[in-house]
């Protein structure tokens, strides 16, 4: 094997309360905003308006909500540079990008890929495919390594070895 995909929502950067409180009244838009769908500073727009704070505060309130998962990060970091590594959030990028600089992510995985921006997201085949493709591996020579069930069957149905992380 020559690289491993993970899941970022609960298996890097772990949820500290309950998982799927909803931040927002409107879920369906958080999804569409997730897959690149809306804009996103429209969707940063509606929640300042809604929690009558700002885009700074907002992303600060959901960050405390996540812990890096520090076991798996070390981990990983004793396997460099035998091993590339990589990720794959259905998440906002501003955020995303928040956290990966705050705990310093860049220094471990080679690929970060972030729903919003690509306009894919999981369950979508592309999203695994263009993980390996920018990690210069082929989905035979990858792990991926999810929290969903059905994210990790997507991702052996290409070739990978996966795993449900629990």
């Amino acid at each position: 094997m020559k690289a491993i995909i993970f899941d970022f929502g609960g298996v890097i950067a772990l949820q500290k309360g309950l998982y799927y409180v909803p931040i927002f009244p409107d879920a369906e838009m958080w999804h569409q905003a997730e897959e690149g769908k809306i804009a996103e500073d429209d969707f940063w727009k509606k929640l300042e308006e809604y929690y009558h704070k700002t885009v700074d505060e907002i992303m600060q309130m959901l960050f405390a909500e996540r812990e890096l998962n520090v076991a798996l990060i070390e981990f990983l970091k004793s396997k460099k540079p035998q091993m590339k590594f990589g990720f794959i959030n259905n998440g906002l990028s501003r955020l995303t990008e928040k956290i990966a600089e705050e705990w310093k992510l860049g220094e471990v995985f080679e690929v970060m890929i972030i729903s919003s921006k690509e306009k894919l997201a999981k369950p979508d085949p592309k999203i695994f495919l263009l993980a390996c493709e920018r990690l210069g591996v082929k989905p035979e020579e990858c792990i991926y390594v999810g929290r969903k069930e059905n994210y990790v069957n997507i991702a052996q149905s290409l070739g990978m070895k996966s795993f449900v992380y629990e």
